[in-house]
């Protein structure tokens, strides 16, 4: 009980005080994940020994169970806050970053593990897999408020949700592979890759976010019609219908964090509600309850000894990934993102992929599943070297980019 109490504490101060200075961080160096990750490891069995999640279960569990979670909630806010004609005017860009682009910083990203870490062909493409998705809660932290709005148009921000959001459902199919193939024969592996991840993960994925989501917005649309709902705010009714999608989607065998996102997306385009700024705003604070806790607990299992004992090789991969693994893969297929983004716009997509809570998620299920710890220690480097990296860097690019895009004229959405 000790633990917990500490635990709200802590968790609870630093909502607190991110909710006090919010404003300013967003134009500092200092981002929300940031604090978060600090406040776990000050307090943390490397810091002040305060909290140990060993001590609260099995580690990867809580992790794991943990950054699900929050990706659930994560993952309904930003497909919320993504305006109605975005997926129409950004369909090109987005499929070209969720097929080659993806698959491109994946193969990169493998080949830089395999080179710097001595690893072998799978699991090389196992960690590579893992760090491979952009993250909707870290990448929120960049694109959502007013210093956000005021400095990047809207296309840059939806852009980045839309990708962010959809391709942590994707990744699971590029995380199941080196993981079977490490788990069973190819030929079984091929199979189970095939039937389970590719058909019934993320086809059933599509259709079960699909039907929840436009369910879920008839239904309130039903309700509302006939005065039969209290009040206007669909706080409660967006987290609840996020959970029934994630848990469904998981009794089903299937990609809960693809079902998730496509239904908060599905039931964005399917109702019509009044006042979006202020729900904006009220699911943006609901999703920071849920984030800054998760990144608390992150900076608390962080395994540093470990990385001290892997050194320098484990940094020069962090780096590398972080600079190579995803600017020259947009900057090759540039021409086909091209319409309606722009030459900074594909810049600043281009550098702002961070690495966050969906790697967290899927680094502790591989690590559960192959009981290999190496997989965690590599993955945990490389998001703590991408939530500092891309937050210190967040406000300067994003300045950086304002003042040429008004040099240039570019007063477009």
């Amino acid at each position: 009980m000790e633990q917990l109490d500490i635990a709200l504490v802590c968790v609870g101060l630093t909502v607190i005080l991110v909710g006090l200075l919010s404003a300013a961080m967003k134009k500092s160096l200092l981002q929300e994940p940031m604090i978060a990750v600090f406040v776990g490891i000050a307090v943390g069995p490397f810091g002040l020994g305060w909290l140990d999640i060993g001590r609260w279960g099995e580690e990867t569990a809580v992790l794991e169970q943990a950054a699900r979670l929050t990706l659930a909630i994560g993952l309904m806010g930003v497909a919320l806050r993504i305006d109605k004609k975005s997926g129409q005017n950004l369909w090109r860009p987005v499929t070209v970053l969720l097929t080659l682009a993806m698959l491109g910083m994946w193969l990169i990203s493998a080949a830089l593990v395999a080179w710097c870490l001595a690893v072998p062909f799978w699991l090389a493409l196992l960690i590579a897999a893992v760090v491979t998705p952009t993250d909707p809660v870290v990448a929120s932290s960049i694109v959502s408020g007013p210093f956000a709005i005021k400095h990047l148009p809207l296309r840059v921000r939806d852009a980045i949700s839309l990708e962010s959001g959809a391709n942590d459902g994707l990744a699971y199919i590029f995380v199941m592979l080196p993981m079977l193939m490490l788990q069973h024969p190819v030929s079984e592996a091929w199979e189970r890759w095939l039937v389970h991840s590719l058909v019934i993960g993320v086809v059933s994925a599509a259709i079960i976010g699909i039907v929840i989501g436009y369910a879920a917005a008839k239904a309130i649309a039903y309700a509302e019609q006939r005065g039969l709902v209290e009040q206007q705010s669909l706080l409660g009714y967006t987290v609840a219908f996020s959970l029934v999608t994630l848990g469904a989607a998981e009794l089903m065998g299937a990609d809960a964090l693809l079902s998730v996102f496509l239904s908060g997306f599905v039931f964005n385009l399917a109702t019509d509600r009044q006042d979006k700024q202020n729900e904006e705003n009220i699911q943006e604070a609901v999703a920071k309850l849920f984030t800054l806790p998760m990144f608390v607990i992150f900076g608390i299992a962080l395994p540093i000894g470990a990385w001290l004992d892997l050194g320098w090789p484990l940094l020069i991969a962090a780096i590398y990934i972080l600079l190579l693994r995803r600017p020259p893969v947009l900057l090759i297929f540039y021409p086909l993102l091209r319409r309606p983004l722009k030459g900074m716009d594909i810049a600043y997509i281009g550098w702002f992929g961070p690495i966050g809570v969906a790697a967290i998620y899927y680094a502790s299920l591989a690590r559960s599943q192959l009981h290999d710890p190496l997989v965690w220690y590599a993955a945990s480097a490389i998001i703590f070297a991408s939530i500092m990296l891309h937050g210190m860097t967040a406000a300067p690019f994003t300045r950086g980019y304002a003042r040429h895009r008004f040099r240039r004229g570019d007063l477009l959405p």
